[in-house]
């Protein structure tokens, strides 16, 4: 049976994040490689859930998504946002990841070019890869993952379909600034290119920072798609209810390449959803707050145990440079982190596509108290038997 599988599945594996879960799972460590976000929702957003599945919200819905959500993400962009949009302009999708593979179905065919920033969140490369289309990267540099506007307008190509922008960035943690924005929208749109921007994080940010989406920008709404889903701001990363805000024009499009990927998204979890949006500007000003203090102990953990921790500005991921401990490459620090430490993190040539050794890796902080505090003891503690030695 497995010569009959298309030749687009040749090769393929399971992807390194998922693969990490499974090593650390199996030492009993601690796991600060994927963002699952295991952290408890607001019990109001679980008992809208159970209220929508007793009111009998179990059946399909609008490829488009329940007119509650639509309504309550019209509201909430208009007051978060800053973008005047209409239910025409919001399409619901079965998560981010859902939005994403909708809009390459929709733009691109074998042979178009898509821009990223590097480092990129892997399934945005790999649902550009499935389509045929070929990633073009332009560089984020650390410490503070600036970019060359020169890089990103000679990237710009007559096979380019469009700019794929994650902001906060993951796994840099990079916030884009309003000016950074417009100087990215401004060439997008003076070559004729849309851009993607996937927003997910869009709540979770250090202090002093400022989320910006880039379609409310002058002139931008019309040349942008917004992404962006429920997952990480109520911390249900498995319920899978996201959404895009786009231009009129494209609705009907991605819309029905939605419908014929996943039909919808889970019904009753679109109603909890439409409830939680409107719970107020408190609720979502105070999102932040815990993570703040995650990302703190995580950075002093990681600086004790010889790493250092490029601090983020947006998300909940710590890139660390652990070329001090005097590991080779990515995938013998990643070993070492699971068989000396206890720790799994995420390889940095996961997220740098370009490279095969980038001398970070990736460590996530969503995760109970408990366990970050457990998993900070396992790297100093482990640091400290290990002080006179090069880890190897």
């Amino acid at each position: 049976m497995r010569k009959k599988l298309a030749a687009r599945v040749s090769g393929i594996k399971q992807s390194t994040i998922r693969a990490v879960t499974r090593r650390i799972e199996a030492v009993n460590g601690v796991n600060f490689g994927q963002g699952t976000c295991p952290l408890p929702p607001d019990p109001r957003v679980i008992a809208a859930a159970e209220a929508a599945m007793i009111k009998g919200h179990n059946t399909y819905t609008p490829y488009d998504g329940v007119t509650e959500l639509r309504e309550a993400l019209v509201d909430r962009y208009k007051t978060y946002n800053k973008m005047d949009i209409k239910l025409s302009n919001v399409l619901v999708t079965s998560g981010a990841t859902g939005g994403f593979e909708t809009v390459c179905k929709c733009f691109l065919e074998p042979g178009d070019e898509v821009i990223m920033f590097e480092p990129i969140y892997q399934y945005h490369v790999k649902l550009v890869l499935e389509k045929g289309a070929v990633p073009v990267y332009v560089p984020l540099s650390a410490p503070d993952w600036t970019f060359n506007i020169d890089d990103l307008a000679s990237a710009i190509t007559e096979k380019t379909k469009f700019l794929a922008l994650a902001n906060p960035n993951n796994p840099s943690g990079k916030v884009f600034t309003a000016e950074e924005l417009l100087q990215i929208g401004t060439t997008c749109k003076a070559k004729g290119i849309p851009v993607v921007s996937d927003e997910v994080y869009e709540y979770i940010f250090a202090e002093g920072e400022k989320h910006v989406s880039i379609g409310s920008l002058p002139g931008m709404f019309e040349n942008t798609i917004t992404i962006s889903s429920a997952s990480k701001t109520l911390f249900v990363t498995g319920w899978r209810v996201g959404w895009l805000i786009a231009p009129e024009e494209i609705m009907e499009p991605l819309g029905v390449r939605a419908d014929e990927t996943y039909v919808c998204a889970p019904a009753p979890f679109q109603h909890a959803v439409a409830y939680a949006l409107r719970l107020g500007d408190e609720f979502f000003e105070n999102i932040r707050v815990p993570f703040q203090r995650k990302r703190k102990l995580m950075s002093q953990a990681l600086s004790e145990a010889g790493l250092k921790p490029y601090d983020p500005a947006g998300a909940y991921y710590t890139l660390a440079d652990y070329t001090a401990l005097g590991f080779e490459d990515d995938e013998s620090a990643l070993t070492s982190m699971i068989n000396q430490f206890s720790i799994g993190a995420v390889p940095g040539n996961a997220f740098f596509l370009s490279e095969q050794n980038t001398g970070l890796l990736r460590f996530c902080y969503a995760v109970s108290d408990e366990i970050l505090e457990r998993g900070c003891a396992l790297l100093t503690d482990n640091s400290k038997k290990s002080k006179s030695k090069v880890l190897r």
